[in-house]
Parts: structure tokens; sequence; C-alpha cells
């Protein structure tokens, strides 16, 4: 074999797992997989986007070759690319933590550069002071340096000047891209880990050193993963980030890569362009190895001459994107190729020329993405410490089981302490702002709102909150449920609700009901409405909407006018509500509905007989004995709440199935301690006695039952 292939491992050197998913970059994909080989990569996997057969192609033939492990895409488009990342990222971590001593994960315009020794991944790791357990390098970007056109040359022979280093002017510099133990990482997160807990929060320690072999976990811990400027990290290694490249590449990278070309829309001209100039950093040279350029060309040479298919596939990736300017010029507004035009020539478009007609019907392009605004982003979308168990995502569960006065005391309590900081913005407009998939409106009305957030038409749900979610931030929190129905993909209707009124508004009947005679509940294929306590009455009360739709309903009331149910002294507020007019009785309106899942204990005798009636000819009463009133949050705790609505929702849950599932939760301390009180109240301290025996041979063998 040529030395382009055998490059085996240097002595000292730890098994390093490098990965990287593809973004429309199929005519620098050669350079980057033999940059990161000549320098000691050894196992590369590259995972494709699909963005043309031509660079599949070319991805199958480096795997030929024996290069890389190339796996391509299931979900093509620039509309998947958060499915994308996602799917990539979690299989990264999966099979890392096989057999791989350090993962990193780079970007397809990241190169990594080793500034000590040889320029060789072994002397990086034998000159630093210690073993890490994350090894963080400072991502240098690299400017255009003038290029406006597409050329196959070396990115390193086009662009030689980019970011500053810290010591001449401001450091500027993209998240840093770190070699981490996969035992260290819960997840991935734009090319950075996520650390576990106990790390993060220093329970266990952690070896952490910079791109100078400087120890910095406090710094990075406490101050996030941006270098600071007064110690970039730089010394012996960094990574060059070549993200602006050229103008036209830019343009073509962010507008598709199909057959097909979008139609350009004016607000998404003016961003990408915008964003070109924000990114084209070109304060000093960025210096690199002197001969380094030299050395990668000869081996480009050599792998094409020994390897005529992977020369051939490369061509046609370059002929491909060389041409797809044309093919996109051609279906645009002759405003649109005239601002087209001025960008190519290196200048900035006025804004007077982003004003024109966007066709009805046609295919245009997604809003853009991009992390040049790192700090506001974070923020906008933070979501602290997030939990690996989906189930511990079920904001606005944790105070089901109160009314809204005895809550109300609660909030009092705790206010000023863990409430979420006003500035956070809620996770829907980060979606909507930030992703190239979701999207969706907002609706505001007094004291209601409803967000729409659509990512399929296979399944719509329709969340309502309860009081806890009426009692949080009103600026910075989502529809209840949120956080579960974005991660499984599914479209989403929120009714939001910012006071204790049981959704008894004319203005808020209006506007549901225009949604329903404007067919949008019809676009999909399934309907499923849900809530808990306030929210269990919403999802049943507003099913008649969408007829023939699924309602899972939690502790529901049926209804709190003092003519239906006189005998329900709770919730004050709810019985002072003007129950009046539509939408007054859930357990009538609910008759149209396919479905009707109904959870309560019943123990609780005032759940019990508001869940009596409703109608028998499509309603299942599920019995969760010892939940009292807080029934999704028993399930939450007992990690089943997730698995019990997407059962719901796609049409595998049986009575049976869901029984079997809520027996996960008898050893909760929630349902431990509902079994004391009644244990106490039925049998005095003799029947406790038994009971927490009866609960130290179950603790032991949890297939017992209590």
């Amino acid at each position: 074999m040529n030395n382009f292939i055998d490059y085996s491992k240097q002595s000292g050197q730890p098994d390093i797992s490098l990965h990287m998913l593809m973004n429309d970059s199929g005519p620098t994909l050669v350079e980057w997989v033999l940059h990161h080989r000549r320098i000691g990569f050894h196992r590369i996997t590259v995972y494709g986007d699909s963005a043309n057969e031509q660079a599949d192609a070319l991805g199958r033939a480096l795997e030929n070759a024996g290069l890389i492990s190339y796996r391509p895409s299931a979900h093509p488009g620039l509309a998947a690319a958060n499915t994308r990342q996602r799917v990539v990222t979690e299989t990264v971590l999966r099979e890392g933590r096989k057999d791989a001593e350090y993962l990193l994960w780079l970007m397809p315009e990241d190169f990594v550069h080793i500034e000590t020794g040889g320029g060789m991944l072994g002397d990086l790791f034998a000159a630093l002071p210690q073993i890490p357990d994350v090894l963080s390098l400072t991502c240098q970007i690299a400017g255009s340096s003038g290029q406006r056109r597409h050329s196959g040359e070396l990115l390193c022979q086009r662009f030689g000047r980019g970011t500053s280093d810290g010591l001449r002017g401001p450091l500027l510099a993209a998240t840093m891209r770190s070699f981490f133990r996969p035992r260290v990482a819960r997840r991935l997160q734009s090319g950075r880990p996520v650390l576990k807990p106990k790390f993060a929060k220093r329970k266990e320690p952690l070896i952490w050193l910079n791109g100078a072999g400087a120890d910095t976990e406090g710094r990075f811990l406490e101050g996030g993963w941006l270098a600071p400027r007064e110690a970039p990290g730089f010394g012996l290694g960094r990574v060059v980030s070549y993200v602006s490249q050229d103008a036209e590449t830019w343009l073509l990278r962010h507008v598709g890569a199909g057959p097909d070309l979008p139609f350009i829309t004016p607000d998404m001209l003016k961003a990408t362009i915008t964003q070109f100039f924000r990114w084209n950093f070109s304060f000093i040279d960025v210096i690199l190895p002197q001969d380094s350029c030299q050395k990668l060309e000869k081996l480009r040479q050599d792998l094409f001459q020994e390897f005529p298919d992977i020369l051939r596939a490369h061509q046609a990736v370059i002929a491909e994107f060389g041409s797809r300017l044309d093919r996109l010029l051609a279906g645009q507004d002759p405003q649109a190729r005239q601002a087209i035009a001025l960008f190519l020539e290196g200048k900035n478009p006025p804004a007077s020329m982003f004003q024109w007609h966007v066709p009805f019907g046609v295919e245009v392009t997604r809003p853009f993405l991009d992390e040049s605004n790192m700090r506001w982003t974070s923020e906008l979308t933070a979501r602290e410490a997030e939990p690996d168990n989906e189930e511990e995502t079920w904001a606005g569960t944790e105070q089901d089981d109160q009314s809204e006065e005895d809550g109300a005391d609660r909030a009092a309590d705790t206010e000023g302490k863990n409430m979420p900081r006003q500035s956070l913005a809620p996770g829907w407009l980060g979606d909507f702002r930030l992703s190239g998939q979701a999207h969706g409106f907002y609706h505001s009305m007094p004291n209601y709102a409803c967000v729409h957030a659509a990512r399929s038409h296979e399944h719509l749900l329709v969340s309502f909150d309860n009081l806890s979610s009426a009692r949080e931030n009103p600026v910075a929190r989502d529809p209840w449920g949120y956080d579960f129905v974005r991660k499984a993909g599914w479209s989403h209707l929120g009714v939001m609700t910012f006071i204790p009124a049981w959704y008894r508004n004319d203005g808020l009947h209006r506007y549901l009901l225009s949604l329903k005679e404007s067919g949008f509940f019809r676009q999909f294929q399934s309907v499923t409405m849900f809530g808990t306590s306030m929210g269990g009455y919403g999802a049943a009360a507003f099913s008649s909407l969408a007829p023939g739709c699924k309602v899972a309903a939690f502790s529901p009331q049926s209804s709190l006018s003092s003519r239906i149910a006189g005998w329900d002294g709770r919730y004050l507020s709810g019985r002072m509500a003007d129950w009046d007019g539509a939408f007054c009785d859930a357990a009538r309106e609910s008759a149209s509905a396919g479905q009707v899942w109904l959870f309560y204990d019943p123990k609780v005798e005032l759940d019990r007989r508001h869940c009596e009636r409703f109608s028998p000819a499509n309603s299942c009463h599920i019995p969760l004995r010892h939940a009292d009133h807080k029934t999704a949050l028993m399930l939450r705790n007992g990690k089943v709440l997730s698995k019990t609505m997407r059962g719901i929702v796609t049409g595998e849950a049986t009575r049976s199935s869901l029984l079997k599932l809520y027996r996960n939760c008898r050893l909760t301390p929630d349902y431990l301690e509902v079994l004391r009180e009644r244990a106490l109240v039925s049998g005095g301290k003799k029947r406790l006695d038994r009971l927490e025996r009866s609960i130290a041979t179950v603790s032991s063998g949890p297939d017992h039952p209590l």
C-alpha cells in the first residue's frame, strides 16, 4: 500500500476515533480525509448527507480504498439537517463507548493542525503534561482571503487569513473541538460532548487540557466552550476551520444540492449574505506548517493515480458543484439574480434589492442557520442539565396534585429561587429560529396563546396546560409536553394558559374553531389531545374540534359548572369562571372522539365521578391505584409517562399494557407515600408495619406485587 493509506498509529498515541458529518462538502472531502490520515488518524468515519449522488459515490470510493468508513444518510436535504445530526451523534457516542479510547467530532471545514514535534497526533499527546480526559483545541476561523468563486484547489492553498490568535488582536473563535473519553459524555451537541452531571458538577475529577497543554477544567466548566482571550490555548495544537470559503461556495451550501433547486426568498438571501460578511474574518495570516500543503497535494496526486475511481468520483463532484450556480440562477427572480451578482463581486447588496415576490406553491429556501452568535443562541436554546431520561422532560407536571390556591403558596415560597431567568427564551422559539426543520406559528390572545410546531403530517399532538404550567414564567416556558413531542418528531399544537380559568374564554374558543374550519386538524393522519387535571378537561372538552381523535386525560375534570358538577368544590377560580356557552361539558364534547383514555385513582372520589360521566362507548378507564390526583406525575416518576403517551399516539396501547406499565411506579416515593397514608388510615400502625415489611420484600424483588 502507498503511504497515504499505511499510516500506523504512533507509539504512545491513544486510540482515537474521528467522526465527521458532511454538509454539502463533497468538493473538499478528499483533502479533509488525506490531511487527517497524514497526521496520524487511522480510524475515520464519514457520515454522508446524501446531498447528491456524486458525493455519495465519492464517499463509497474512499471507503473501498480503505481510507474511511462511509455511511450514507437516510435523511437527505437541508430540512433534515437536525435529524441527521441527532442520528449521527447518537451513533457516534453509542459505538464509541464500545472500543474507542478517545472520540473527536469535527465539522467538514475543520482541519486539526499539530504544532509540536513532527506535526503528528503522537507528538501532540507526547507533549501534554498529563493524560487528559478532555483535550479542547481552539478553533481558528479562516476567511475567504478575497476568493469569490469556487475552485478545486486545496483549501490550504486558497485561504491564508483569518481570526486573530489572541496576541495580535481580539480572539474570535468558534466552539472548541475536543478529544474526549466516551465515558465522560452523556451525549454530543454542536460538535462537543455534553458532560455527565457527575463531571459537570465536579463530583468526580476531570483532567481537561487545552491546545497549550494547560489545565483549564475550571475555566471551561464555568465559562463555556470558547477559548478566553487571556489564554487562547495555542502552542501544541489548534483547529483551522474554513467556514466561509469563497462567496459562491457559501451561497450554494445554503440553498440545497438536489436536482431541483429551490426558489430563493428575499429574507433567506439577505441573511445568507449578511452572515458571510460576519464570518469572513481576515485579521492575520493563519500560520500553518510550511510544507503541509505541498505534502497534501502530493498525496492527492498519488491517490488519484492509484485509484482512478476516486479521481472520477472527485471530478464528478467538482463538476456538479461548478454547474450548480447556473442551474440555481435559472429559476430565480431577476432581482435575486442581481443581488447574487453583486455578492459574487464582493459587494453587499443594498436592502432595497431584497423585495421580490415569492410565488405561491413553489419550494423555497429554508431559514439560514449558523453558529455565529453562539453566546445568545446558547442562551436562547439552553436546557440546563437536560436529563438522559425522557421522563424528566415533562416540565410543569411537578405540582399536578395541587389546587391553584395551595400551589400559589408554594410558588410564593420559591419566588426568586428556582424560577427560570426572564431572559431565557422558550424552547419553541429557539426551534423556530435556529432549526431548518421545525416551523410554525405563535398566536397570542389575552391570557392565552397557541403555539404550533410543524414537523410532520403523521401525528399532531394537542396539549393543554395544567395549573402548574399556568404558574410558570409566562415568557420562558413551553407548552406542556413540548420536549416529549419535539423528541418524537411529531407536530404539536400547544394551547397555553396564563391564568387558572379552565379555558373558559370566548376569544380562545373562536380561535380554536377557526382552526377547525380552516382544515388545520384534517391535514394530519392522526390527532391526539392530552393534558392533566385542568389540562385533562381541555383535552376532552376540545376533542370535538377533531372528530375521531384520541384523548389522553390524566385526572381530568369533566366540567366545573355548578349545573353539571356542583358536587366538586375544588378549584375556586375554575368554579368562578363563566361556564355558559361552548365546550362547557368535556364528557359531552368527547363523544365524537375515537378513543378517550381516562387515568385516575379510583380512591379519589371526585376524580372518579368526573370519569364516570364520560361515555362508555369510546372511553377506556385506566385506574391507577395509589396515584392520588397526580396520575401524570406518578407515571413520569416511574419513567413510563412517555411510553404511555407514545402507545396512545401510535395506537399500540391497550388497557392491559398501560396497567402493566404502571407497575413500574410501585416503588416511587410518591406511590409509597400515598400507600402508607392509606394503610395508616384504614388499619392503623399495625397495618403500616406490615406494609413496611412488604415494601422491603418488594424492594429486593420488584416483580412481587404489593
